[in-house]
């Protein structure tokens, strides 16, 4: 993640430092599936930092507040969120959601299915640990024991960069992941780095974003194959990330801690 917090907040919420705030001009044609309503797919609710509450009453989060961003930009008068798994979401089954929200990266393969925005963040895959495990090489990673949630890019990285000694367990959500790491039943997992800072700082002291591994990943909104909302959402993210739209979500969901993660967390050299 690239300068996370270079703009400044002022007091009572308004941004400064960051260019021009009258944000770029609108271009496309948003046409939501359900008139005045953008409704969005993710897959767990409630998700440290970034999607906070339950589904029927959010409450906050990065990726919520940037859906209400969308939809205000959009002129649509309200949110509705569906839940669906990872992997269903990345197959390209958004259950007639207009876009997904979900810490996405693009893929070759999942743009068979998947139409994508332009990114709205970059972020280092983060190993997160049980607090007091360390990682000081490769080695030490390849003995631990991997979970992964199922169907996301970070199966095949653990796979590509750690080659454990044992088989990645996989898991259908991170609630699940994140419980069963807690209870010693594995030891290691995988997030984007802004995810893994703020579970860790949520954790109680009873987990630490530990290291992170090289070539930081782009996170996108996606969208039905064909779509003719990409331009629109596009447009938009261009323009939340000029205007510090997106330095602001991050400071507030996922906190100051974020702005110096890229050099306070250890980089972990792996094989490639």
């Amino acid at each position: 993640m690239t300068s996370l917090l270079a703009c400044a907040l002022l007091l009572g919420g308004t941004l400064a430092g960051c260019g021009d705030l009258t944000s770029s001009p609108a271009a496309g044609t948003f046409t939501p599936k359900t008139p005045g309503v953008l409704t969005v797919v993710t897959s767990t609710l409630p998700s440290p930092g970034f999607w906070e509450g339950t589904a029927e009453r959010p409450t906050g989060g990065l990726e919520y507040e940037l859906a209400k961003d969308l939809a205000d930009r959009f002129g649509l008068k309200s949110v509705r969120i569906e839940i669906e798994h990872f992997h269903r979401i990345i197959g390209g089954q958004l259950d007639g959601a207009d876009l997904a929200l979900d810490l996405i990266t693009p893929t070759a393969q999942r743009a068979r299915s998947l139409a994508f925005s332009t990114p709205y963040l970059d972020a280092a895959p983060t190993v997160v640990v049980r607090s007091g495990q360390p990682i000081p090489d490769l080695d030490t990673a390849q003995s631990l024991r991997w979970g992964a949630i199922r169907g996301t890019t970070f199966v095949g990285i653990i796979h590509s960069l750690i080659t454990p000694d044992q088989p990645v367990r996989l898991f259908e959500n991170s609630p699940a992941m994140l419980a069963a790491l807690e209870s010693n039943q594995i030891d290691a997992v995988l997030f984007d780095m802004p995810l893994a800072v703020v579970t860790a700082r949520r954790s109680g002291g009873r987990l630490q974003a530990a290291a992170q591994l090289p070539n930081p990943e782009s996170i996108a909104a996606a969208l039905p194959k064909g779509s003719g909302n990409v331009q629109a959402v596009d447009s938009a993210m261009d323009a939340f990330t000029n205007d510090g739209t997106m330095d602001h979500l991050l400071k507030v969901w996922v906190g100051p801690s974020a702005a110096n993660a890229e050099s306070s967390i250890p980089l972990l050299h792996t094989l490639r």
